[in-house]
């Protein structure tokens, strides 16, 4: 009875602690949705919905053309194929994402825009050359392409290592060439990673804010920030950010329905004799010059760009200003990374232990904040906050304007940012086998004295590579940052922006070099952790 009774307290306290958990992590986006439908009906005034949409149209069709044709052969060609180099070339192809788009639309600009470094440099060598301008909606989605297509990249290598060998086999004993398996049977039973990372990559553009912004373009994220923060018309901020909602809903049906079911699977049988196509010295010589070219463009020259611009201007720095930033984003980062692992180690306990079907659907919903923008999430936060503070005020407490503190930042970041440290977490449990359950279960343990002293010693490394991939994505994160920090509080992003829309960009090159260089120690740590896992799967 004593048991019953513990156990039915403990299911009752798991389901409060989720319920608080899912109303204040989701009621932010439930009130963007209500309040964009109520502001069709309630909106008196042009809002420029089509301008706003056509342009984050535009750009969604031109980064999806670009990143395709950049991605897909080249994680064939680091993949299938084998030639001096290709390891390399393996891995300086994840690079472009240690580069933020608005740190390269920075930096372009400064080269190529009239009287830019290029210009500088080619007319003291006698050529004349003006420059030109970039500030227009191809080059800002060649400059996103850049920076997104290793999210394609990545998946669609991962779906062609996770391809069934006899099928390439199959059609190279039938005298199938290399393009024939590529066009016929490599892209076809990729799709499901090539859709993944296209979706991932066009979420990420329409969550983009820097290099709009920069660029002048209109875009939906744009709208809803000039409505909010330039002409307060709040009505409009919701019926835009409504139309991005169900835009990323659009989005993510498709790649569903094309996805649909398709899965194909490996046994380590075929896996071990995995073979390469071995290129001439010709064809390797040409494979490593074309897919070095987005790596050039997407990473190296703008890193350079920005250590040389520091170098020349190491003395116009304002480097309190830089530690402060610095600092802050180190703070701001740790915190939303430790409240996002709390609350993954909270939400991934309930789903382990119950078969609520509250709990499940819960994390899938929370995890879906990724998804949404992050103007749109700022939004939320803001009239959600607003309404805790009238309900505080209204109980006859001290008034709290939690909304001008850090816990408004926090929670937008944490909002957005926590399907990293579930993700992760999910995954390191889902390595632990359920027997420890059944095993501590019958020897009469409580089901969180099983996972907080058994299971989660044993997931460390999950819960560390959570809490490091929300810190770096915080530390690059701009639009709720720029909504919602407090007055003064300026992180590496923010600062840098700042300097950026007053023309000064050398004077936060500092701020860059700082950003891509965390970065970077990022994606060496992901192609560590890849590849291990390629060499315990090889040695199955």
């Amino acid at each position: 009875m004593y048991n019953h009774d513990h156990s039915m307290i403990n299911f009752n306290f798991r389901f409060i602690i989720n319920f608080i958990i899912g109303i204040v992590f989701l009621t932010p986006i439930v009130l963007i949705f209500s309040k964009g439908l109520f502001s069709i009906f309630e909106i008196n005034e042009k809002i420029y919905l089509t301008r706003y949409l056509f342009g984050s149209l535009s750009i969604i069709l031109l980064v999806s053309v670009i990143v395709l044709f950049i991605s897909v052969p080249l994680a064939w060609i680091t993949t299938m194929t084998e030639f001096k180099g290709r390891k390399i070339l393996q891995i300086l192809c994840i690079l472009p994402l240690a580069v933020p788009a608005y740190i390269s639309a920075y930096s372009y600009a400064e080269i190529l825009e009239p009287a830019g470094f290029l210009s500088i440099v080619l007319n003291n060598l006698g050529i004349n050359f003006i420059g030109f301008s970039i500030r227009n909606i191809y080059f800002a989605s060649l400059i996103l392409s850049l920076s997104l297509f290793p999210y394609v990249y990545l998946l669609t290598r991962i779906s062609i290592i996770n391809l069934s060998a006899r099928y390439i086999e199959a059609g190279r004993t039938i005298g199938k060439s290399p393009w024939d398996c590529f066009f016929k049977i490599g892209v076809p039973m990729s799709m499901p990673g090539i859709i993944a990372g296209l979706a991932l990559a066009l979420m990420e553009t329409i969550n983009d804010f820097g290099v709009a912004s920069f660029f002048a373009i209109n875009t939906l994220s744009i709208g809803v920030y000039n409505y909010i923060s330039i002409l307060n018309n709040l009505d409009a901020a919701f019926v835009l950010s409504l139309t991005i909602i169900i835009l990323m809903f659009v989005l993510y049906y498709f790649e569903q329905k094309i996805r649909g079911k398709k899965s194909y699977s490996n046994s380590n049988y075929e896996f071990l004799n995995w073979t390469r196509y071995k290129l001439s010295n010709k064809k390797a010589a040409s494979a490593l010059y074309v897919g070095i070219l987005p790596v050039l463009f997407g990473y190296f020259i703008p890193t350079i760009y920005m250590i040389y611009t520091y170098i020349i201007n190491i003395y116009k720095i304002d480097y309190g200003n830089f530690f402060e930033s610095l600092i802050n984003t180190l703070f701001l980062g740790g915190i939303v990374a430790l409240v996002c692992s709390l609350i993954s180690i909270i939400i991934n306990y309930s789903q382990r232990f119950s078969k609520n079907i509250f709990s499940i659907y819960m994390k899938k919903l929370i995890n879906l904040g990724y998804a949404i923008p992050g103007v749109v999430i700022a939004l939320g936060v803001i009239f959600f906050i607003m309404g805790l503070d009238q309900i505080l005020d209204y109980l006859i407490i001290n008034k709290v304007i939690i909304s001008s503190t850090l816990i408004g930042l926090i929670l937008a970041l944490s909002i957005r940012l926590i399907s990293l440290s579930n993700n992760s977490i999910d995954s390191g449990l889902d390595k632990i086998s359920k027997s420890i359950d059944d095993a501590s279960r019958m020897i009469g343990r409580r089901y969180s004295t099983t996972y907080f002293r058994i299971i989660i010693p044993q997931i460390n490394l999950s819960i560390f590579a959570g809490i490091f991939l929300v810190m770096v994505d915080t530390m690059k994160e701009l639009p709720i940052t720029l909504l919602l920090r407090p007055f003064g509080f300026d992180t590496l992003a923010t600062e840098l922006y700042v300097y950026s829309s007053n023309e000064d960009v050398e004077l936060g090159s500092l701020n860059a070099i700082a950003i891509i260089a965390f970065l970077t120690f990022a994606i060496f740590l992901l192609d560590k952790v890849i590849d291990k896992k390629l060499i315990l799967k090889s040695k199955k």
